[in-house]
Order: structure tokens, then C-alpha cells, then sequence
């Protein structure tokens, strides 16, 4: 991808240095845990997409780029980001649309604004079932599973397609939302094969994001079971996880 950057530079293909530019930006989030990194990338990538004045670039790019203050809690300059590339998708680009919507929605949830969360999802999920993107119908039915009271069988329709589409890192965020619903709900032997799932899965993808929070719901279920020895190492794993996360 460097490489493809460094070519698009040198024939001065925005198009082209605005797409690598977002996978690099992606890629230092996710797997390099680098936020500022991310962050460098991105507007790069932005600035490429607006000398371009490709709209359908300069959302994509929006879309990934709400993600660097959205891992520093800073709910609402994601907002911003996300509402801008809601209004400047294209009426044909219902992928974008469904993305943009769901990122809005997962951002109100941190906010605490429930209602709004669970309003957005709606109309993401209603798009995506539209369209019969089945990718977008599990991302958005994981996202209603956060937001609903009955969650669980939001998660096992996201689980299942998921499952069936190899789409690994969904699978395992799904599963390791599951599991704390199962948590909650005193399943703790399924709880537990979901989130230990999630952390098998992050292991093997280089993930540095699942393995924080998951080890804390972990540490919870330990807890439940009475175990204080056990929940105390998982605890331990749990900060050892969160600094190697981004940040």
C-alpha cells in the first residue's frame, strides 16, 4: 500500500493517493495502534479527495476518519465528521448511507443518547435490508443488539451471517458483544466461550482494539462465578491489552 502511494504521488493520481492513503490510515488505527499516525494519513487522504472533488472519496474517507476521535472520546468532533459525510453522500450510494448512519448511531450510543442510537440504526438497518447487502444487514443488526433491550437476537442474526460470510473481525466483535449480553442475562458458560472467541480471533488477526475490553468482560464473568484469583489475571491481561491499544 506504501508503494501504491508513493506511485500515485508521483503520477499525481489523487484518486488513487486518496484511496491508499485511507487503507494506511485504517491500518495505523487498527493494527499499528497508532492514532496520530492515523490521524496524518487520513487528512491526506481528505485533502487528495478534495482536490479531486470526488464525493463518493471524500465520503469514504470521512467515514474512516471519524474513527481517530472517536478512540479519543471525543464524541463530538466523530459527530461532525459523520454528519458531513451523511450529507454529501451520493442518493445511489446506499453503502456509504448505511455506514455513515451506523457510525452515527454506535457515536450517540457514547453519548448516552440511547433514543437517537437506536433511531439511526433503524433507518441504516431498514437501507441495508432494502438493498440486501447481507454484510450490512449483520453490521447494522450487531450495532441494533447494542442499543435494544432485547439484544440477543440481534447479536445471533449478526453472528450467523457473519459466520457464514468469514468476515473474521465482525464475527468476533459480535461475539464479544454476545457474550456480555449472555453475561448479563447469567449465561456465563456461553458468555465466556464467546469472549474467549473474540480473544483467540484478535490474537490471530494482530487486532489490537477487541482484546482491551474484552479481557474486561472477562475479568467480569471471573467475577460473577466468584473466582477472585482468576478475575484479578484477567484484570492484569485486560491493562496489558489496553496499552498496546490505540491511543
Amino acid at each position: 500500500m506504501t508503494r501504491a502511494v508513493t506511485l500515485a504521488e508521483a503520477h499525481k493520481d489523487a484518486f488513487a493517493l486518496a484511496l491508499g492513503l485511507r487503507f494506511l490510515g485504517d491500518i495505523a488505527i487498527n493494527f499499528e495502534a497508532d492514532v496520530d499516525k492515523a490521524e496524518k494519513l487520513l487528512d491526506r487522504s481528505l485533502r487528495a479527495a478534495e482536490e479531486l472533488g470526488d464525493s463518493m472519496a471524500i465520503v469514504r474517507t470521512l467515514l474512516f476518519a471519524g474513527w481517530v476521535p472517536w478512540t479519543r472520546e471525543r464524541f463530538d468532533e466523530a459527530e461532525v465528521i459523520w454528519r458531513r459525510a451523511l450529507e454529501l453522500v451520493e442518493p445511489n450510494d446506499h453503502w456509504a448511507r448505511v455506514r455513515a448512519l451506523t457510525a452515527l448511531s454506535i457515536n450517540r450510543g457514547e453519548m448516552e443518547d440511547l433514543e437517537g442510537a437506536l433511531h439511526l440504526i433503524d433507518e441504516a438497518r431498514t437501507l441495508a435490508e432494502e438493498v440486501g447487502d447481507q454484510f450490512s444487514i449483520a453490521n447494522t443488526s450487531v450495532q441494533k443488539g447494542r442499543v435494544h433491550e432485547e439484544a440477543l437476537p440481534w447479536f445471533d442474526r449478526g453472528v450467523a451471517i457473519f459466520s457464514e460470510l468469514g468476515a473474521r473481525w465482525e464475527l468476533a466483535d459480535a461475539r464479544a458483544a454476545r457474550g456480555i449480553d449472555k453475561r448479563e442475562l447469567g449465561r456465563l458458560d456461553e458468555a465466556e466461550e464467546d469472549l474467549r472467541y473474540t480473544i483467540r480471533i484478535a490474537e490471530e488477526l494482530g487486532d489490537r482494539q477487541l482484546p482491551g475490553w474484552t479481557w474486561r468482560a472477562l475479568a467480569k464473568v471471573a467475577e460473577l462465578r466468584g473466582d477472585t484469583a482468576e478475575a484479578e489475571e484477567r484484570w492484569r491481561r485486560s491493562k496489558e491489552a489496553e496499552s498496546r491499544g490505540p491511543h
